[in-house]
């Protein structure tokens, strides 16, 4: 994958002066089948470039890579068609955080050590991996039955969240947002001197932007690719009398006697999922 640069416009890089952060993203295999439980972990392996230590708050930006999933901080494309894939926003109003120590925020404060590598890492799904990834046809019909039916779902979007929501048989690739990148609040020291003992907010302490024109901070990041595999692809089967219904019947469904009718689901490959649908 091509390197991506946050470097502000105008600004000459002087590596000597403007620290520099590299992220590399890989994953622990090159695919993913829906027949799978757990979607591949993501790693962000990053390394500072600088002649002294820094910390970025890394609560909902591209750096953390569970933050990522939340907050749309990665540029998902598909190299098949070329498209951007829109992921999903998942966050909400929040109480303003903290910078107290022995708080759960704290562990939103990264500090980078000059040429020290640092892996973080999650699941490439909703919830960290903990849920199993649908994809896209499948998220969207069962989106469809639950509006019809006037059900409240438990998922209230039907964009990408990792590859939860993708498509079979693509190629994508991954990297992380410049735009959350510009965005990132930093400090040229380590977390301890950002920390305090009494109750303070993390806005009051005099973050920079990673943009800031008088001290930016300039991202690098190397993306990687994952392809979607099309066999054992996830399928809602319905029935009716006992008789397997192609998909091109699924919006006649509601209107069948509900008796006679119930939903399974299975695993197919591409090439029975095609002879499905030409029955």
């Amino acid at each position: 994958m091509a390197e991506n640069s946050t470097n502000p416009p105008g600004v000459a890089a002087q590596p000597r002066r403007i620290p520099r952060v590299d992220v590399d993203v890989s994953f622990d295999r090159p695919t993913h089948s829906y027949s799978q439980r757990k979607p591949p972990n993501i790693t962000h392996t990053i390394t500072l470039r600088a002649e002294h230590p820094i910390t970025i708050f890394t609560r909902r930006t591209p750096v953390h890579p569970s933050e990522a999933l939340k907050s749309r901080g990665y540029d998902i494309t598909d190299l098949t068609t070329g498209h951007l894939v829109q992921t999903a926003h998942l966050v909400n109003y929040e109480e303003p955080l903290l910078r107290t120590r022995g708080f759960p925020d704290e562990d939103f404060f990264l500090t980078l050590y000059p040429n020290v590598p640092v892996e973080l890492s999650t699941g490439f799904g909703r919830h960290d991996g903990h849920v199993k990834p649908r994809s896209r046809e499948a998220i969207e019909h069962s989106w469809e039955r639950k509006n019809h039916d006037n059900e409240e779902s438990n998922r209230c979007y039907v964009e990408a969240i990792g590859v939860d929501g993708l498509e079979p048989g693509h190629t994508y690739s991954v990297d992380l947002c410049p735009h959350g990148l510009n965005l990132c609040e930093w400090a040229p020291v380590t977390a301890d001197k950002i920390l305090v003992d009494e109750w303070s907010y993390v806005d009051e302490y005099p973050w920079t932007y990673s943009m800031d024109e008088e001290r930016p901070l300039e991202f690098r990041t190397r993306g990687a690719t994952i392809y979607v595999d099309d066999s054992g692809v996830p399928v809602a089967l319905y029935l009716y009398g006992g008789q397997v219904m192609p998909p091109q019947y699924y919006t006649s469904i509601p209107t069948l006697p509900a008796a006679n009718f119930h939903v399974t689901s299975a695993y197919t490959n591409k090439k029975n999922l095609d002879d499905l649908k030409a029955d």
